[in-house]
């Protein structure tokens, strides 16, 4: 099955999706935090969501992270879609670039997972912060 490159992407995007794109078990993967937003600072990891066809091994998880850092020069932080939540995975679709997707139905099923986990879990986990914001420092 042929890996989809996302349409739009910079020049590092398309790097990096083309490195991703070598580890066939990748479906899906964005780019999200500091390196996405572009305040990427000279000691900044990539960090990288990945969904897969099945889980990675140690190895495949281990060459994937070696090829990404080694084309790029700075440590990876590789999460897997299918074991991250929200808050994380709320920031990942909104604020992460989609770098590969070769499979929009498991796209979809992640998209709808962080919009159940937004409206039916959230609320309750904000409230516990705040409660526990109130018994700590009184606001």
């Amino acid at each position: 099955m042929a890996q989809q490159v996302s349409q739009g992407l910079s020049g590092t995007e398309r790097q990096m999706a083309h490195v991703i794109a070598r580890h066939a078990s990748v479906v899906i993967a964005v780019l999200f935090g500091s390196t996405a937003t572009g305040h990427a600072r000279p000691d900044s990891d990539l960090d990288v969501a990945i969904a897969t066809v099945t889980p990675l091994t140690a190895e495949a998880r281990i060459s994937l992270i070696e090829d990404l850092a080694l084309t790029f020069g700075r440590p990876v932080d590789l999460i897997d879609l299918d074991q991250v939540h929200s808050p994380l995975l709320h920031r990942i679709f909104t604020q992460g670039h989609m770098i590969l997707c070769n499979d929009r139905t498991r796209y979809a099923e992640l998209l709808l997972r962080m919009i159940y986990e937004e409206t039916d879990v959230m609320p309750y986990y904000r409230r516990i912060l705040s409660d526990r914001r109130h018994a700590w420092i009184g606001t």
